[in-house]
């Protein structure tokens, strides 16, 4: 079953692994390369899984992931960053750097596969 996902970080070699790890997967993929950006997209479409660096310029992924919950509270919302601080604000947390397993095996957590 092909999922619909969202994935934003500003950096464009870490966007594209996951990118290409979720298409290999047979997933459809959306990117966005800042926070305003993610957030637009995220707004204007559905998506299954929305996967959020944190540091990113314009908002970071903690501060989109807080507007999209108050638009849409079914949101699925990944946060990404090597700041652990951060993982205790959100309840989805994927810790930078990961592999495409742990990559997998949190996006399966929140989809459901």
């Amino acid at each position: 079953m092909s999922n619909r996902f969202l994935v934003s970080d500003d950096d464009e070699d870490i966007r594209d692994f996951i990118a290409y790890v979720l298409e290999r997967a047979g997933h459809d993929v959306a990117t966005a390369g800042n926070g305003a950006e993610a957030l637009a997209r995220a707004t204007e479409d559905e998506f299954d899984l929305i996967l959020l660096d944190h540091h990113m310029p314009r908002m970071t992924g903690l501060e989109v992931a807080v507007q999209l919950r108050a638009l849409r509270p079914s949101a699925r919302v990944l946060l990404m960053s090597g700041d652990l601080d951060v993982g205790r604000q959100h309840p989805h947390f994927l810790p930078k750097p990961f592999n495409r397993t742990e990559l997998a095996a949190a996006v399966a957590e929140l989809i459901g596969s």
